[in-house]
């Protein structure tokens, strides 16, 4: 696709053939002015003039180009100055790519857990001059909530060049209930508030909120228009993220069965009184048995029973490591969720290995979310 124009000079004898030739190929000249009796000047698309080119070439007209607009002048330039247009592209690529790097980490209010932020942020590559578009948020805030149980909420955004990391601090309840009374409805266990849905009472805790086991959730008192309390049962739900753990430890060592070559058969006929053979057992120390039986009366209960005997040696053997994780980790897990109930929908999971003596040990833990609030009677 051609766009733009040519401005050019055409200068030879009988130059009205031009004119001639441009009227039978459809092509309009532009500006045309007679500088002298022996010439011509007009400006023509750039798409035709290749054919005025031509033409004049084939009368033996001497053509010159004056000016050239439009995006044959640019691409020009371009070849011209390829060092120069390569520069700027190699400059707009690396503007673009540095705007778009992490150049500021901040994070905010996160207490005593400064240093396991940053651990956290170390162990998923974000750092100073990581590109922005490579640092999944969402990710590295569920990554925090998961590895600080301490913090009751995180919020990590980016801001252009910034990182940006909000955290809160969870303030632990007292555990053993501290001022509920009977009526008040308290935590079965530590979690972090979801959610708070009151039918009767007065909501102690808010979202985002770390209680522990036995903490007072909804009291058992209400005011009314006259400001006055009265002492109501508390009902309601809590919602709130908890966690179930459990270990498993695998022996690293197996004990398998190696034939030694060494076999024997033996033949047994059996009646529903007594069996007999006339062969006997092989005495072998160790070995593998088979047995097959085999019907040989057709009225009288008479059968056969084949038996096939192979000598093996008992050899200890060390198991893969991939596949004692799988088994340690799959123990762990039926533990963790025989605690936290099979019917329950699971959140998160996440499991940590380590090598105990000589087995694999596996610590798993779930993380649901469920209502904690039970009746303080």
């Amino acid at each position: 696709m051609h766009t733009g124009s040519v401005r050019f000079i055409i200068e030879g004898l009988s130059l009205e053939r031009l004119i001639n030739q441009c009227v039978a190929h459809g092509i309009m000249l532009e500006s045309v002015v007679r500088p002298g009796v022996r010439s011509i000047c007009a400006t023509v698309s750039s798409a035709d003039y290749p054919i005025i080119r031509d033409f004049a070439s084939s009368q033996g007209w001497m053509i010159s180009v004056r000016r050239i607009t439009g995006w044959p002048s640019i691409r020009m330039f371009a070849w011209r100055r390829a060092a120069l247009v390569t520069g700027v592209i190699v400059f707009l690529a690396l503007a673009w790519y540095t705007c778009n790097c992490i150049w500021s980490i901040q994070i905010y209010n996160a207490g005593p857990y400064i240093g396991e932020v940053r651990g956290v942020l170390r162990e998923r590559d974000v750092r100073i001059g990581r590109f922005g578009m490579w640092i999944d948020v969402e990710d590295l805030r569920v990554a925090l909530e998961r590895r600080l149980t301490g913090l009751s909420w995180v919020s990590v955004s980016k801001d252009g060049v910034r990182l940006k990391v909000y955290c809160v601090v969870g303030t632990p309840g007292v555990a053993g209930g501290g001022d509920a009374s009977p009526g008040d409805i308290v935590a079965a266990r530590d979690g972090i508030i979801e959610s708070v849905r009151v039918a009767a009472g007065t909501a102690a805790v808010k979202q985002g909120e770390a209680v522990r086991k036995g903490q007072m959730l909804i009291k058992g008192e209400e005011r009314t228009w006259q400001n006055e309390t009265n002492a109501v049962k508390a009902r309601g739900e809590v919602i709130a993220r908890v966690w179930y753990t459990a270990d498993a430890i695998i022996p690293a060592n197996e004990l398998i069965t190696v034939p030694t070559g060494n076999a024997a058969e033996r033949k047994v006929y059996v009646t529903p009184w007594l069996e007999w053979s006339p062969d006997s057992v092989p005495a072998f120390e160790k070995m593998d048995v088979s047995v097959r039986t085999l019907p040989i009366g057709a009225v009288l209960p008479l059968w056969a029973r084949l038996e096939s005997y192979e000598e093996v040696t008992f050899e200890e053997r060390v198991r893969d490591e991939a596949s004692l994780q799988a088994e340690a980790a799959l123990a762990a897990l039926r533990l963790a969720r025989e605690e936290a109930g099979l019917d329950k929908p699971i959140v998160d999971k996440w499991v940590e290995y380590s090598m105990m003596g000589d087995g694999m040990k596996a610590h798993v833990t779930l993380e649901l979310t469920e209502d904690i609030a039970t009746a303080l009677d």
